[in-house]
């Protein structure tokens, strides 16, 4: 699961008395703070440290104890920090007016947050300006998914993942769906891992095998459905049929509200199981064979934790790129 541990702000700030003020309030504020001064040591400590936030202010030398306080360094160092996480949230602290350099920033920043130092209230609106931006969907998808991947490499418990999974489907599912239920009974004995429900009403069944599961065997140069992954797939198919054939569980929205009678053939199935793995050469062929057998299966599909990481990503990337305001 995540971890409930305090969010971590980095201040960048060359200037001593405000980087100790930024610092003191920021810690008032119960997060854990750690200070750099110039753009190169900004660098290393967002690397090391990996903060959530970045404080930064535009003005800066290129290192420590260096007299050549330049734009260009704060700059520099943001394209750098982008590159590096595309979803941190920064948070440009800045005395300049200058509206190319504000252009500049929020088409980096895809719109980010601005504190001017000559705020009436600069306490005030920085607090404000972390708080807010934690709270952005972004932000907290994507460490979603980081704390996903980590996981993908650590040997857990089944039962991790899906509670995982179930907790943030929202992310790692996707946005056509608006409820999620885990695990759920679909008929007397058969639950299904996880019973997420499209905007439309209709449901998907998700079952969810371990990610150190292989999903084909290799014979002869050929890959085939490793016995994990062909049961799983046929266990996908008996719990389609059951609820097919449930009264309750065949009802679209607007059937159910009386506004059409839809009788739904039978849900989709979904099957996460194991990772690609291997050389280069081996994982693009597992791949298209994924894409292959997805292409002509008839309501199920093959997915691998890999795969569905990267349907997450894309979405997050979707949503970052073209993000809304949050509200304050």
């Amino acid at each position: 699961m995540i971890s409930h541990v305090p969010n971590s702000v980095l201040v960048v700030e060359d200037h001593d008395s405000s980087a100790a003020d930024y610092v003191r309030w920021l810690t008032e504020s119960g997060y854990r703070v750690a200070r750099a001064s110039a753009r190169d040591d900004a660098l290393s400590e967002a690397r090391r440290s990996r903060p959530d936030v970045v404080v930064l202010d535009l003005s800066l030398p290129s290192a420590p104890n260096r007299a050549d306080e330049d734009v260009r360094h704060g700059l520099d160092l943001l394209d750098r920090l982008i590159r590096d996480d595309p979803f941190r949230a920064i948070i440009i602290v800045t005395a300049t007016n200058d509206a190319e350099i504000t252009r500049t920033v929020l088409q980096q920043t895809n719109g980010g947050e601005f504190v001017f130092k000559d705020a009436e209230n600069l306490e005030t609106d920085l607090r404000e300006a972390v708080a807010v931006a934690l709270a952005h969907p972004a932000y907290s998808m994507s460490r979603a998914i980081r704390r996903f991947r980590e996981m993908l490499d650590e040997e857990l418990p089944e039962d991790d993942y899906r509670k995982f999974i179930h907790e943030h489907w929202y992310v790692l599912l996707g946005p056509e769906y608006n409820d999620c239920r885990s695990p759920h009974e679909i008929a007397r004995g058969a639950k299904v891992d996880l019973f997420a429900v499209r905007h439309d009403g209709f449901p998907d069944l998700w079952e969810l095998k371990r990610p150190r599961d292989p999903v084909f065997s290799r014979y002869n140069d050929w890959l085939y459905h490793s016995p994990e992954t062909s049961k799983g797939l046929g266990q996908l198919v008996d719990y389609c049929d059951v609820v097919r054939h449930e009264p309750q569980l065949t009802r679209s929205y607007e059937a159910r509200k009386g506004l059409t009678s839809v009788a739904m053939n039978r849900p989709r199935g979904f099957l996460v199981i194991g990772r690609y793995t291997g050389t280069d050469d081996e994982r693009k062929a597992q791949r298209d064979r994924v894409r292959l057998e997805n292409s002509y299966y008839a309501g199920l599909m093959l997915l691998t934790y890999d795969d569905l990481v990267e349907r997450a990503e894309q979405y997050l990337s979707l949503l970052h790129r073209y993000r809304p305001e949050p509200h304050r």
